[in-house]
């Protein structure tokens, strides 16, 4: 660990609980991301070490592994703006035309410094009683995810402030605290977000607003890689549990990604044999010539959370999805099986 690094290790340490230097190449603390243990605040599963010339960072409970840069990126952005450029300055090679240029670049992306989600609670930053939090624990999202993830006290009206007018006041009487799930564009920016109720009965149970209608409803752009196997699914949650995925969040997975090239895309609706909808859609998705999962007959769960939740592994639902992908003629012949079992 450099001596730029020790400094901003320490810059944060205020942040991290039951922080502790173990050593002058280690550091321990409770993992800002996923909170490490939901029932002892004294549990400290974090570290930041040095392993061949690198600096690291693991957490031993969710197993998340960043680089010093990427640790420091996602806990602060602000202050990794501050390190890349004191980093830049440190290394000599550089005019002040450069640190002009790179200070550009390094700019906070507006959804975090100046948009609204600044001033809401990542799920990660909440108590492990917190209603949100154990509704996030509850469906097994992993730890990583959490820090991506908000809780939205008064959803409604929070609404409002994206989209003026979206609720009137007579809707607004109903408001309530919902999880919130931002969709995210590749430059970072919020172009739509969904509200998930807390209570399982509520109606509606999810709310997606568009407040940018230039860009397609899709949860997952900042992170998608078009060029690889790509995922579609209904639900946000779903594809949070699948490498590379997407969602459509209850769209019609067919039409919401016609602008993207088919030939990387495996479209995965929800295991719902007795519903026409579904067939209808998968019938369609075949025609137009996609890769489409059809879920084993035997498979007794309705979707990839459903999966996960009944205590099937992220590696296994993978491995499920993938044996029972299906293009043309075959994917016809099992569509038809399917939808009769």
């Amino acid at each position: 660990m450099d001596w730029l690094e020790s400094k901003y290790i320490g810059l944060v340490s205020s942040r991290l609980r039951n922080y502790k230097r173990k050593s002058r190449e280690i550091v321990n603390f409770s993992c800002p991301f996923c909170g490490d243990s939901p029932t002892n605040p004294h549990r400290a599963r974090g570290y930041v070490y040095t392993s061949k010339g690198s600096t690291m960072y693991h957490c031993h409970n969710c197993n998340i592994t960043y680089g010093f840069n990427n640790f420091l990126k996602n806990l602060d952005y602000n202050l990794y703006s501050e390190f890349l450029v004191e980093k830049l300055k440190d290394s000599g090679n550089n005019s002040g035309r450069d640190l002009v240029d790179f200070v550009a670049k390094m700019r906070t992306p507006t959804y975090l410094k100046d948009g609204p989600l600044a001033s809401l609670k990542k799920v990660s930053q909440l108590k492990a009683d917190h209603p949100c939090k154990v509704l996030v624990s509850d469906r097994k999202i992993p730890n990583e995810i959490h820090h991506k993830l908000f809780w939205c006290p008064e959803f409604m009206q929070w609404s409002n402030t994206i989209v003026p007018g979206k609720f009137d006041q007579k809707a607004l009487r109903y408001d309530e605290g919902r999880l919130l799930i931002p969709f995210l564009n590749k430059e970072g920016l919020l172009h739509a977000f969904q509200g998930r109720a807390l209570d399982s009965k509520a109606n509606p149970r999810y709310i997606t607003i568009v407040n940018d209608e230039t860009r397609p409803k899709i949860f997952g752009l900042d992170r998608v890689d078009f060029s690889a196997k790509t995922y579609v699914l209904e639900g946000p949650i779903d594809s949070m549990f699948l490498p590379n995925s997407i969602a459509t969040a209850g769209g019609d997975l067919v039409s919401t990604t016609k602008d993207v090239p088919k030939s990387n895309l495996v479209i995965v609706y929800d295991n719902e044999p007795r519903n026409p909808d579904t067939v209808k859609k998968l019938d369609k998705a075949i025609i137009n010539g996609y890769k489409v999962c059809i879920w084993p007959i035997n498979m007794g769960y309705k979707d990839v959370n459903d999966a996960i939740m009944g205590g099937l592994s992220r590696e296994f639902v993978q491995y499920i999805i993938d044996t029972n992908t299906y293009s043309d003629l075959k994917a016809k012949m099992a569509l038809n099986a399917w939808s009769k079992s």
